[in-house]
């Protein structure tokens, strides 16, 4: 047993060398966010225009809830499919292939709304569960060690930067041009952005981070692994119903959608600070990895909390402390499971992105039907959640190996 907050030692199996410098490890860390960034995009364009195609389709609550959740259950399939899978020789491609999927659900989207949401929903939730088990060993992989959790920070502070890019899209271009071109010029930028990575898979041929795709071994599920999983599903049932329902939940209440776009935007970029932060405190002091994670979950929790109020300034505070600390986990909580399984880092992870993807799909499905009776049983619902979140990361800290 390691002394509590540390991380557990790594197993026997050597780590797969890295390879490259620095500067490689970084321009990876760089590649995969703006990939997260784009493949998020199709759970949080519809939660920021929630309130604009409600009142153009008459949708509930309900509905807008589901088709948020289909995304987070298609992620979950996707995470499925890799727990048992071997790293792709090359995984640009597999990059390439699921921003032309984004794409596609994008333009759907943009062209049939009342089906199309439902499929960009589908195909980008697939897309994202599918390549984040693979990229989290691309990132443990190419990155030097004391850069790790740093680039795990980096990528993970991509979904924030989704939700920060698709709050100001609301009041600077769909207001004066509408939701639908917003969502037209997204798939043309996912579309865009395969081409660097075909030229970069071309480029790596043969030089990939493993050998041919082959059976993988299985993996020991012990409590570790398991209460961590958890702990990704609690906290992403708050992360993903405050960011479907942040906005609704502010404008209902009578704050304007430019105030509330603004309150959003400053939680996404407080949640980005948080993310980065914490994976350059890590990459310096590993042992801190339990006690901030449990610390970052039980933030959350009082910020949800304080969204239960009316006051303005209370529930600006909440918005805050619920994005910076219910939402700041990620990244830590990837590289404090990735860690352990040296070799088996993508097949770990698919746990904590199934955990995630299930608790993402709960939240909003969750909320969507509590805010039709009162909003603010939607918000102490979510602060449950995050008290369970730090309930099971403190289980995991007890079964570190």
């Amino acid at each position: 047993m390691n002394a509590p907050g540390t991380l557990p030692r790594a197993r026997s199996t050597p780590r797969p060398a890295t390879d490259g410098s620095q500067g490689s490890g970084l321009s990876t860390a760089l590649t995969v966010a703006a990939v997260t960034v784009l493949t998020s995009l199709p759970v949080f364009l519809p939660g920021a225009a929630n309130g604009l195609i409600s009142a153009e389709y008459g949708w509930s609550s309900t509905r807008m809830g589901a088709v948020l959740a289909v995304y987070w259950l298609a992620s979950l399939a996707g995470a499925y499919l890799t727990k048992r899978a071997a790293m792709p020789p090359v995984i640009e491609r597999v990059l390439a292939v699921a921003l032309g999927g984004t794409a596609l659900g994008l333009g759907c989207a943009a062209a049939a709304p009342v089906v199309g949401l439902w499929v960009s929903s589908a195909l980008g939730g697939f897309a994202y569960g599918f390549t984040q088990p693979h990229t989290n060993a691309l990132l443990m992989r190419r990155c030097p060690p004391r850069t790790r959790a740093f680039a795990f920070g980096l990528k993970q502070a991509a979904v924030p930067a989704a939700t920060l890019l698709a709050s100001l899209s609301m009041p600077l271009l769909a207001q004066p041009a509408g939701w639908r071109p917003v969502f037209g010029l997204t798939a043309a930028l996912c579309a865009a952005a395969t081409v660097p990575l075909l030229w970069k898979s071309e480029l790596r041929g043969v030089r990939a981070d493993g050998p041919a795709r082959q059976r993988a071994t299985p993996l020991h599920r012990d409590r570790y692994l398991l209460a961590l999983s958890c702990a990704g599903f609690f906290g992403a049932m708050v992360g993903n119903g405050l960011g479907g329902f942040l906005l609704l939940s502010l404008t209902t209440r009578g704050t304007s959608l430019a105030v509330a776009s603004t309150v959003a935007t400053g939680g996404a970029a407080l949640n980005i600070a948080v993310r980065l932060g914490a994976g350059w405190l890590i990459g310096r002091r590993p042992g801190a990895t339990g006690p901030a994670l449990t610390a970052l979950f039980l933030t959350g929790a009082c910020g949800t909390a304080l969204l239960t109020q009316t006051h303005p300034a209370l529930t600006t505070t909440g918005a805050l402390l619920a994005y910076g600390g219910g939402w700041g986990w990620a990244g830590l909580l990837h590289y404090a499971i990735g860690l352990p399984y040296p070799g088996q880092e993508g097949r770990a992870t698919a746990y904590s992105q199934m955990g995630v993807s299930l608790g993402a799909a709960t939240g909003p499905l969750m909320c969507g039907a509590l805010f039709t009776v009162a909003p603010a049983a939607g918000w102490w619902a979510l602060t449950a959640a995050g008290a369970g979140a730090a309930g099971c990361a403190l289980v995991a800290r007890r079964g570190q190996r």
